[in-house]
């Protein structure tokens, strides 16, 4: 058994060498058809998701990996990484005519001016248009917007990239909360996704309601079956991703789903 100080040190090691892969859900937009069964194959963006092969362990989760990278004051790293590496791939995707978004994940820890002037200056360097991209923000805003991380949001909204509450309802978050905030997209959590009572119906209803106030993109996570599909159609989200279309797909995997023929 790896302890988990040994498993910390692994983890930087294996950031240090580049041995963290990245994998792509694919997010596909619900409101194209009014036909579920007719949606279109081809993606609208990808969500960049980090993986990590143990020489020992094998695959080790995210639940278990990030928060040791978190504890151990390295999770910025492991995002910028993330970031870089997905961008540039996405950079290439585009160039070569497909016209897909990226979302990468940012720890409210580190989000501040100087991860803002990062990512602005990574996409100049790449050519990537700013418009293709979502920095998602873990849910709990409220107490973790200080003013740098106000003046992040503003810096990247500024050069186009959009902005997004990830995992609405994964706790004690409003819909009011959220209207306080500048943001341009909300993730509705798989456990609101799922859910099939009335309050679901409701929450998600006024999310939606607010969207359109308000400019926002609402995003259904968690869609496993068909069910989850209709619900999130019927309920108005703009998009929706999750393990209906298949397992988070490394880059050849994407690079296959992405020339499916129209």
């Amino acid at each position: 058994m790896v302890s988990s100080p040994q498993l910390t040190r692994d983890l930087r090691t294996a950031l240090s060498a580049g041995e963290l892969s990245i994998a792509f859900q694919p997010q596909y937009d619900l409101q194209s058809s009014t036909e579920p069964g007719l949606l279109s194959p081809s993606p609208v963006a990808v969500e960049a998701l980090c993986r990590w092969r143990h020489s020992l362990l094998g695959t080790v989760s995210p639940e278990r990996f990030i928060p040791l990278a978190e504890h151990g004051n390295f999770l910025d790293e492991v995002d910028a990484h993330v970031f870089g590496r997905a961008a540039e791939t996405v950079a290439r995707w585009r160039s070569a005519g497909h016209a897909v978004g990226l979302a990468v994940n940012a720890s409210p820890a580190h989000f501040s001016t100087a991860y803002a002037d990062a990512v602005i200056a990574r996409l100049d360097e790449i050519d990537l248009d700013p418009r293709a991209v979502t920095i998602e923000i873990t849910e709990a805003p409220l107490p973790q917007l200080r003013p740098p991380m106000l003046s992040a949001i503003e810096s990247l909204q500024a050069a186009g990239v959009a902005i997004s509450v990830d995992d609405f309802a994964a706790v004690d978050t409003t819909v009011g909360m959220l209207e306080t905030i500048p943001i341009d997209e909300v993730k509705i959590d798989r456990s609101l996704t799922q859910r099939t009572d009335s309050a679901a119906d409701d929450v998600i209803a006024a999310v939606v309601a607010s969207s359109a106030d308000h400019g926002w993109r609402v995003v259904a996570e968690g869609i496993e079956t068909l069910a989850d599909l209709e619900r999130s159609v019927a309920r108005g989200c703009d998009r929706g991703q999750g393990f209906l279309w298949g397992q988070p797909l490394p880059v050849e995997g994407m690079e296959e789903l992405l020339v499916v023929p129209h």
